[in-house]
């Protein structure tokens, strides 16, 4: 018995190191002559020489140019393309006027044919688009998308000191607000391929057109090296998606060719709704404006202005002076009156106070009130964001007493102080008297006065949070005070019970 223990032993060594020994002759087989070793479920490479010379990394036409400087994103590194008409610069030319620096802003107007009069100087310089109309009876829409192309052709022959990191796209009747608009892209990287936009407010438009397309009319940004590898596509591109209805339809069927999805910024409003859009303006995401579009298809902003313009030059002379908080929300309860009332604060800085007779909670008062419809069917949604309705004028206790800026009282370094009036429109007031305690407190406010400190515009680089605040009433009853500040540690918008 040992002695057969003992052959097993033997055998089973020499069979041990015959394997190792067949191992390592394969192992060398592998490292002298590999490149003639073929396996016969891998694809042959196409030449041996050209396989050894592979890139890992294939950076090629989408290079942005090499940055003169460290610099943050600027106002100057951004080129403006504004697809326009002729026919139609005239009547909407007041739009682009209220937002465009003259002598600071890069960009042009791309018009469909020269305009029969004299270019006003206070207007962006003008281009004319290549002609388009081989693709029929969607050629403007051909023109507008290809405008792109045009703008990156123009920056890439430009001296290099003229930087070019984004290319902005809008309507000649998109409103932008820049300053916030740089903020924004000061988050990305311009060296890399980003296309940042949004898409529509109303859900039917988004289904019929795409949820992962920035709507034109909002405004959307291309990078530098986004804008290269679209400028080598577009032709044929354009030529693919002939049938298709809109211009950025077209731009983002071809960026998707590219790989290249849409970053959503909720900033961009392309508008995309009827009526009156006080309800969306007033419940602004907690992250800076950027765009407004379809301005002449909604009522004007304030019913305390007689047209639209004069409510955007109220908006704006709040913005200028503070651009990263116009519109941003706070929400605050004021029980100074005591006799067990309570009001419900919400202020949209820059634009509008809302006065609540009653608690009302934050998760409430950050949703829209639905002073609007759909863009195409004028139905009462579905939108992409939840909606609340306004109340029935007839039970005053769930509407809220609603101001309009009125003017800004101060404007320091470092704070502002602005004054919003009551309503002048009486539908957005309630008409009865509510039995609740805090009605009569504030039917009887016809001013509201905001202090604030100024936006420190780096906050956008950080996690979003609302600003907290804190009221109290002053000359009888006729003023309320609010106090916007920074939250403390531990602090919140608690309702009082």
């Amino acid at each position: 018995m040992p002695k057969t223990i003992e052959m097993r032993r033997r055998c089973t060594s020499a069979a041990v190191c015959a394997l190792m020994l067949a191992t390592c002759t394969l192992l060398t087989y592998f490292a002298f002559f590999s490149d003639q070793l073929q396996l016969p479920w891998a694809p042959p490479w196409p030449n041996p020489s050209i396989h050894d010379h592979i890139p890992i990394l294939i950076p090629t036409t989408a290079q942005a140019p090499a940055s003169l400087s460290p610099l943050p994103t600027n106002l100057s590194h951004l080129l403006f393309a504004l697809g326009g008409s002729a026919q139609t610069w005239d009547q909407r030319r007041s739009y682009t006027q209220l937002w465009w620096h003259l002598n600071q802003t890069r960009g042009h107007v791309w018009l469909d044919q020269q305009p029969s009069s004299p270019w006003p100087h206070t207007c962006p310089p003008y281009r004319i688009s290549r002609d388009t109309s081989r693709y029929g009876n969607r050629a403007a829409a051909s023109r507008i998308a290809n405008i792109v192309v045009e703008a990156y052709e123009l920056a890439s022959s430009s001296p290099p000191k003229d930087e070019v990191r984004w290319f902005v796209m809008g309507d000649d009747d998109t409103v932008f607000f820049q300053e916030n608009l740089v903020g924004v892209l000061q988050k990305y990287d311009h060296t890399q391929m980003y296309y940042v936009g949004m898409p529509s407010e109303s859900v039917e438009q988004d289904v019929m057109h795409s949820y992962g397309m920035a709507f034109g009319g909002g405004g959307f940004a291309i990078s530098y090296p986004a804008a290269a590898e679209l400028a080598g596509i577009m032709d044929g591109c354009l030529d693919r998606y002939i049938n298709f209805y809109g211009s950025d339809q077209r731009v983002q069927a071809c960026l998707a060719e590219l790989g290249i999805p849409l970053t959503r910024e909720p900033g961009f409003h392309q508008v995309d709704v009827r009526g009156d859009v006080y309800g969306m303006l007033a419940a602004h995401p907690v992250a800076p404006l950027v765009s407004l579009h379809h301005l002449d298809y909604v009522m004007p902003i304030s019913s305390n202005r007689h047209t639209q313009l004069e409510g955007l030059q109220s908006l704006f002379s709040a913005y200028e002076v503070d651009p990263g908080r116009i519109l941003q929300q706070a929400f605050c309860y004021d029980a100074g009156s005591g006799a067990g009332s309570v009001l419900s604060v919400s202020v949209s800085w820059g634009y509008t106070v809302q006065v609540y007779p009653q608690v009302v909670a934050p998760h409430e008062l950050e949703i829209p009130l639905q002073t609007f419809m759909t863009w195409r069917s004028s139905s009462s949604g579905p939108f992409i964001f939840n909606t609340r309705p306004l109340g029935d004028p007839d039970n005053p206790c769930v509407r809220p007493f609603i101001f309009f800026l009125d003017r800004v009282l101060q404007n320091e370094t470092e704070a502002t102080v602005t004054q919003y009036s009551r309503s002048k429109n009486e539908d957005d007031q309630p008409k009865a008297k509510c039995g609740k305690k805090g009605f009569s407190v504030a039917s009887r406010i016809d001013k509201v006065r905001v202090f604030t400190p100024k936006m420190d515009p780096l906050l956008w680089k950080q996690a979003p949070r609302r600003h907290c605040c804190m009221t109290r009433r002053t000359k009888w009853g006729r003023m309320l005070e609010v106090r916007i500040k920074y939250c403390s540690p531990g602090e919140s918008t608690t309702p009082p019970i």
